[in-house]
């Protein structure tokens, strides 16, 4: 089966064997305080930073999911008002669920073709903007120069939800203070471990508002990964996967390149076939995340038709889930799976007539 839906998605297929070398290490069954679990979790994190180019001065803390990290910046990192600038489901829904919690996110919505704008308001450096990299429901990204331009105009801290591009684009890290996304994407994992990334910024604030209230309060978690632990029995394997493979990866720059190269490439192909982009926009589109529109019976058939022929595509996400389908460009994804796709997409087109 090949798939291209966008996460859970493709593993890498060195995954098989870091698979068996974990049981045989014997980590698996070790404490989380134990010398070899702080050692493994060490060479993780410092492999994770190499790879991806993080500051050394921004931290590394390992959790759940991305969905955690809106519970942990909404708990631990909001000390006024939190800033939703958002076009998708995703933006909406770390909005509405940082709202239950603190009862002081305000939404800011912008179009489908758009890059999000920041007007000058009230801002004492207190509050919190928080933005989606790539908007895995649609298929839209943030261009670096707008994140440098939204850095230059908001005094707070900024958060990013980077779940469908960490591991698959060359972040510009500095441009905010918080970044987090999931495994099960641009990493090639399997799902149950989420990656947070804090500047010394974010540091300092989670100290200066020093919420102890939850498990996964961000002080008390920090404090325990500085030592290399946790503070409760994490994903032990999902943690020794990561960095196994971080050995084994380009660097991100590398692995941007190519998706950028094969992203153009696909964009220009359903293109000049008629296929509908609803992201028109070229600066607005995701490499990582493709988005095609077509009519409920057009998409149903063509992801009926593909299956068929061993062909998982994604569905579409929210209000256009039957008049969409998303395509994954993620890295574990060869380059001879996306031809046996074009294929698929021509055979189809031919096979009724459009």
């Amino acid at each position: 089966m090949i798939t291209f839906y966008p996460g859970p998605s493709r593993l890498y297929p060195q995954i098989e064997a870091y698979l068996g070398d974990a049981y045989h290490s014997g980590l698996l069954s070790m404490n989380h305080r134990s010398q070899p679990f702080m050692k493994m979790l060490s060479a993780a994190i410092a492999g994770l930073k190499e790879k991806l180019m993080i500051p050394e001065a921004y931290e590394v803390i390992f959790v759940s999911s991305a969905t955690e990290c809106w519970e942990i910046i909404a708990q631990s990192l909001t000390s006024r008002t939190s800033y939703h600038i958002y076009n998708g489901a995703f933006g909406k829904k770390w909005k509405e669920y940082a709202h239950k919690i603190h009862g002081r996110a305000e939404g800011i919505a912008y179009q489908l073709n758009e890059q999000p704008q920041w007007a000058p308001r009230k801002d004492t450096g207190d509050d919190i903007l928080c933005l989606t990299h790539t908007e895995t429901s649609n298929g839209t990204a943030i261009a670096d120069s707008v994140l440098s331009s939204l850095r230059a105009s908001f005094n707070g801290l900024i958060a990013v939800d980077a779940t469908s591009s960490m591991a698959g684009v060359a972040l510009p890290w500095m441009s905010a203070d918080v970044w987090y996304a999931s495994v099960q994407k641009c990493f090639g994992l399997p799902s149950g471990l989420g990656v947070m990334v804090l500047s010394p910024r974010a540091a300092e604030r989670t100290k200066r508002i020093g919420e102890d209230a939850h498990y996964n309060s961000l002080e008390f978690v920090l404090d325990n990964f500085r030592k290399f632990q946790t503070p409760y029995t994490p994903n032990i394997l999902g943690i020794y996967l990561l960095g196994r493979l971080m050995d084994s990866l380009e660097p991100v720059g590398v692995t941007a390149g190519v998706l950028t190269r094969r992203g153009a490439g696909l964009y220009g192909f359903l293109a000049g076939q008629g296929f509908e982009l609803p992201v028109r926009e070229a600066a607005c589109r995701s490499m990582t995340v493709i988005t095609v529109e077509a009519e409920r019976s057009v998409v149903a058939g063509l992801k009926a038709f593909a299956l068929e022929r061993g062909i998982v595509l994604g569905n579409g996400y929210g209000e256009k889930k039957e008049t969409t389908f998303r395509i994954a460009n993620f890295p574990a994804i060869p380059d001879a799976e996306f031809e046996i796709l074009k294929e698929c997409l021509l055979n189809f087109k031919t096979a009724n007539r459009l």
